[in-house]
């Protein structure tokens, strides 16, 4: 997997997550589809169906290309997850991912618990080559999934508390963190929601599995032009990533809602 399928997989998939914190009994329901593009083009549509119960979490993503992207690919990746919060820990217990349509499937299997992976089986393989940084079990306790790493609890009432967090990530090839922090306050309005957001300041750091010299990880770890939008739900003690942009030499890559619908108690 290279450096920017990781980070475009992880903020696509943190976006279309939510979490929740000490929320007594909270049932919350997200329905979301989110449009992918790059430099104006479109390249995909995620649709989300995630629940959260009384400490519970259950997500699913699925991802299809569209406009100009279907005519190199009509791959479609489905992504699910579930898990725990405790207090302000996330704790993910399941995570898979298939894109079968394709002539070099891609799958993932992670079984975790208490923060840690403990089973695990990703296809393809990653590749032992020159350079790489081994991704050891340490690198894999203390993390959550790309899905799960939208999960993100919140104490104040903007969820400007949301960025002041470094979301630890091991999708099954490579382990890397994204750090947060905060930058203000935008209004914003789509079908189904409209709202202020907390605006977060992103930067990516590779922590292994990666080749520290290869160009593109170089260019990812420098990029100062990442940024994240997170909607505040202080009364379920959550906030839910609303949007994503993401500089690149080809353009900038937007992860933006068409469509948001948060429901439930504590909403």
């Amino acid at each position: 997997m290279s450096a920017w399928t990781s980070l475009i997989g992880a903020v696509a998939m943190a976006l279309c997550s939510a979490g929740a914190t000490h929320a007594a009994a909270s049932r919350v329901k997200i329905d979301a589809v989110y449009e992918i593009s790059i430099a104006g083009w479109g390249l995909a549509r995620a649709t989300l169906k995630m629940s959260y119960d009384d400490g519970k979490y259950d997500a699913d993503l699925l991802m299809v290309p569209k406009g100009v992207a279907r005519i190199v690919t009509a791959v479609r990746t489905s992504v699910t997850a579930s898990g725990t919060v405790r207090g302000q820990t996330v704790l993910p217990s399941e995570y898979s991912v298939r894109a079968t349509e394709t002539n070099r499937p891609i799958s993932v299997d992670i079984q975790m618990s208490g923060g840690a992976v403990k089973n695990e089986r990703a296809r393809p393989r990653l590749k032992e080559l020159p350079g790489r940084i081994a991704v050891t079990s340490a690198h894999k306790r203390g993390v959550v999934d790309p899905l799960s790493s939208g999960l993100v609890p919140i104490r104040t009432q903007d969820g400007s508390d949301a960025c002041n967090n470094t979301l630890k990530i091991y999708d099954g090839w490579t382990r890397y963190d994204v750090r947060l922090r905060y930058k203000g306050q935008r209004t914003v309005e789509t079908e189904g929601y409209s709202g202020k957001v907390a605006v977060c300041g992103a930067r990516w750091v590779p922590v292994s599995g990666h080749r520290p010299h290869k160009k593109e990880v170089q260019y990812l770890k420098d990029n100062t032009d990442l940024e994240m939008t997170m909607v505040p739900v202080p009364a379920a003690g959550f906030a839910i990533p609303y949007s994503v942009s993401i500089g690149t030499p080809n353009g900038k890559i937007l992860i933006e809602p068409s469509s948001l619908r948060i429901s439930g108690t504590g909403v």
